[in-house]
């Protein structure tokens, strides 16, 4: 009887994924080389290109055995610009990047951009983390910090560690079951809350600060959007700076921030936390998140702040619906064009409880599931109140991811 030769699908992730089929196949070392960046696809978008550049784009593509749409007013001159989109393998896109370097149109500076692109979605980007004192391997694992809110309002935890004794031993009960941060916010920023004094949110932060940063020598957050506030909490003993306005509301705080070499979180909010959630709205939501996070990386480094010190953050729960929450967690590899580490805050959000219909002290089991899901998507710090349960959840996530069987 003749043998039944069958396919099956295969899972290529990376090219390290494609290395290990080929070789389990008896490929040389050789035709792995050449063949592995071949094995994926990427798509990559280019806004407002000119028609001639569009031109030279598909033309381009083309030659190498890739393709690339755009707008069918293109070829008629119907439309001034178009949108592109790339599509082919590595080995096609890295091709095109020296194709590029000898075009007009802007052209050669966009492959450039291409070629940074494609070195930010490596499998294993270096991701080292400048914050002061500490220098955190993001690239080795995915880290987790720990919420401590000091404020009698926060939608999950308010008032339950307002007292400084309440507050340091949550700090340390965090950091004993596995926190690589702790970040303390003494401003809620649930939806529909009010700013608060600064002096009173000095008063809520720095003391306690001072206490964590007496008992523990791990790297110490403030949530905060002040200028005044990071500056004092920095004095305390803090090393990164946690903004929801990327230092958009006081652009003085990059500069204090700079000023202390410390590390900073930038966050994409859309309007401000009394009414981001009145009928949050997008044309292109990873678009616009990615556009406003690039803006603020470019304002970060103008301020003195070190390209190794920049995190980034989609916002989830800031300025989004439910659908707008799950489709971010969904796309989140794009963000991994902007060569930072991603932190995703999911923690007891509202999406989860409107998905699963839960009231916010139920939400352990959506809050596990959201944070594994996002370091599967490329999240390298989840911002969660369940340090315990998320970090064993990740730690198991990291082991399936690096399995090279």
């Amino acid at each position: 009887m003749a043998d039944v030769l069958s396919p099956r699908i295969v899972l290529i992730g990376s090219p390290d994924d494609a290395a290990r089929e080929l070789r389990r196949i008896g490929v040389s070392d050789g035709g792995v080389r050449a063949m592995a960046p071949k094995a994926q696809t990427v798509v990559l978008k280019v806004s407002g290109a000119s028609v001639p550049a569009a031109h030279i784009l598909k033309q381009q593509m083309l030659t190498i055995g890739g393709d690339a749409a755009v707008a069918r007013g293109v070829l008629t001159h119907e439309v001034d610009s178009t949108d592109v989109l790339l599509i082919g393998t590595l080995a096609q896109l890295a091709s095109l990047v020296q194709k590029l370097s000898y075009q007009q149109f802007g052209l050669p500076e966009l492959g450039e951009r291409i070629a940074a692109t494609l070195a930010a979605i490596a499998p294993r980007p270096r991701l080292a983390l400048r914050a002061r004192q500490h220098t955190l391997d993001l690239g080795k694992k995915v880290h987790v910090m720990g919420i401590l809110n000091v404020t009698p309002d926060s939608f999950s935890d308010g008032g339950e560690f307002l007292q400084p004794s309440a507050a340091l031993e949550h700090a340390l009960e965090m950091a004993e079951n596995g926190a690589d941060i702790i970040d303390i916010g003494g401003q809620s920023s649930r939806p529909g809350s009010q700013p608060i004094p600064v002096e009173e949110e000095l008063r809520r932060t720095v003391p306690i600060i001072e206490r964590i940063h007496a008992e523990w020598r791990g790297p110490i957050s403030v949530d905060t959007s002040r200028a005044k506030v990071a500056e004092e909490a920095l004095k305390a003993g803090a090393s990164i700076v946690n903004d929801i306005t990327a230092f958009t509301a006081e652009p003085a705080a990059a500069q204090v921030t700079a000023r202390f070499e410390a590390a900073c979180v930038l966050m994409h909010m859309q309007g401000a936390p009394a009414t981001m959630q009145d009928d949050p709205s997008y044309e292109d939501l990873m678009g616009q998140i990615a556009l406003f996070l690039s803006s603020a990386i470019s304002a970060a480094a103008a301020a003195g702040i070190g390209e190794d010190q920049i995190v980034v953050d989609p916002g989830i729960g800031f300025g989004k619906t439910t659908a707008h929450n799950l489709a971010i967690l969904r796309h989140l590899p794009e963000l991994k064009v902007l060569g930072k580490p991603i932190l995703v805050g999911p923690s007891r959000k509202g999406f989860i409880g409107r998905v699963l219909d839960l009231q916010v002290d139920d939400r352990l089991e959506g809050t596990l599931a959201a944070a594994a899901y996002a370091v599967a998507q490329g999240a390298r710090i989840l911002r969660v109140h369940d340090v315990k349960s998320v970090v064993r959840a990740v730690r198991l996530v990291e082991a399936c991811m690096s399995s090279p069987a």
